[in-house]
């Protein structure tokens, strides 16, 4: 128990800025002094928070000695909403994906299956209401 103490006490809380996000996941920061340090996400929430170059973060130095190695604990600022301002969102799941509010859900399969369940379903179109497939069933 006492080297996990002494890792403990010598490691450090310090703000820096995000210089680079690496494809394995972790990211590169430039503390206050300028040293850069390579960190890995500490990941808390079931959706991740959205990142960029030049966010400011709370980076925990796990060797501060070597300066070489941390982990990223958050951004700090606002909240930024995930996908605002793009134009295309991908949601991707291995079985299904269900969007819920009260009565009503979809949900997708991924057999192809599409289920709309709700206790009213209203569609409007400016143009065309097209419902096609290889049998439609009314009723």
């Amino acid at each position: 128990m006492e080297p996990v103490m002494d890792a403990l006490r010598s490691a450090q809380l310090q703000r820096a800025r995000i210089v680079e996000l690496m494809d394995d996941d972790s990211l590169v920061v430039e503390l206050t002094d300028g040293t850069r340090v390579r960190c890995d996400r500490l990941h808390t929430a079931e959706w991740p928070v959205v990142l960029e170059t030049d966010d400011p973060v709370l980076v925990w130095l796990t060797d501060p000695e070597d300066g070489q190695s941390g982990v990223l604990l958050g951004r700090i600022g606002p909240g930024r909403r995930t996908g605002a301002g793009t134009e295309c969102l991908t949601i991707e799941a291995t079985k299904s994906l269900t969007l819920r509010v009260g009565d009503g859900s979809i949900t997708i399969r991924d057999d192809g299956r599409i289920l709309i369940r709700g206790r009213d379903l209203v569609s409007h179109a400016k143009r065309n209401n097209r419902i096609r497939g290889g049998s439609v069933t009314i009723n």
